[in-house]
């Protein structure tokens, strides 16, 4: 896959990686699955710091609250602990360290949790930031005393060290917190998320070029006549609404003579933007 999409390769920790990942297969194959476990990977992550506190636990009495849910259709399985781990590069450090992060949750309850880092120059040589284990003594690497102190203080059964350490502000586990949070993975067999995606524009569409001309290379991919756009922004239908909408004109060029507009099919509908809530939205547009 590497030799034959150069042009999509990125260099990292000594490797060379491909800019998107696909999973795809046979229908009940677990594609799903692989999406929904870091879905609530990041969710975890981003949320347990709170599942301690008194206002969280009435609020896990309601339909809000996602329980991990294991491996169901074995008799071992279902009563042991579902685990989740990831290896990934923070390119932000431009260090080309390698992380290794995972936990093992089981009926509500953090039973483990790791962080390991390996530097560029290592083959398989990870460090060990910090490890956790039910009933064992807390092992924290490379931490002030007062940041440790803050951590023990606080941890409960329920919550991760990174999302406690994110939202004490411990710059180290802030970065792996905001690791899951600045991905954004998609789920295309899903029709919901489908039609969702197919009504919002890529942010800065409508004012920069630089995204515009991204947007038609990436369909030049597999439609070359599509040579531009023309974005036109409609009346708003509420007055006190800060959302807008466009109707999108795609150029297409026909034969060697010029170029034919592809106008918009269906009525514009107000769509916030699944990035930014709030800001500008946009109809889909629909080439002839």
């Amino acid at each position: 896959m590497i030799t034959e999409h150069e042009d999509h390769v990125a260099e990292a920790a000594n490797d060379k990686l491909l800019k998107v990942a696909a999973i795809y297969g046979a229908n009940a194959s677990g594609k799903s699955n692989v999406y929904d476990a870091f879905e609530y990977m990041t969710y975890y992550v981003d949320e347990s710091f709170t599942f301690g506190d008194e206002k969280e636990r009435r609020r896990k009495t309601g339909n809000s609250y996602l329980k991990v849910t294991p491996f169901l259709f074995d008799e071992n399985s279902c009563d042991k602990e579902t685990t989740f781990e990831v290896f990934y590069v923070d390119n932000s450090e431009d260090t080309g360290k390698t992380y290794q992060y995972g936990f093992s949750l089981k009926k509500g309850e953090v039973v483990e949790e790791w962080l390991y880092s390996k530097a560029k120059t290592a083959r398989n040589k990870y460090w060990t930031i910090f490890y956790r284990k039910k009933g064992e003594e807390l092992e924290m690497n490379g931490f002030s005393k007062n940041h440790v102190e803050n951590i023990k203080a606080s941890l409960n059964k329920e919550a991760l060290i990174v999302s406690l350490g994110a939202k004490l502000r411990i710059a180290r586990l802030k970065k792996v917190r905001d690791w899951f949070l600045g991905n954004e993975i998609v789920n295309f067999g899903d029709p919901a998320e489908n039609f969702f995606l197919s009504r919002v524009l890529p942010e800065g569409f409508v004012d920069r070029k630089e995204v515009q001309d991204n947007v038609v290379e990436y369909f030049a991919s597999f439609d070359e006549a599509i040579q531009d756009f023309n974005i036109e922004e409609l009346p708003q239908e509420d007055e006190k609404s800060s959302s807008k909408s466009y109707k999108i004109d795609a150029l297409h060029k026909m034969g060697e003579s010029g170029r034919k507009e592809g106008r918009c099919r269906w009525k514009p509908q107000r769509q916030q933007s699944r990035k930014k809530m709030g800001q500008e939205q946009a109809c889909g547009s629909q080439s002839s």
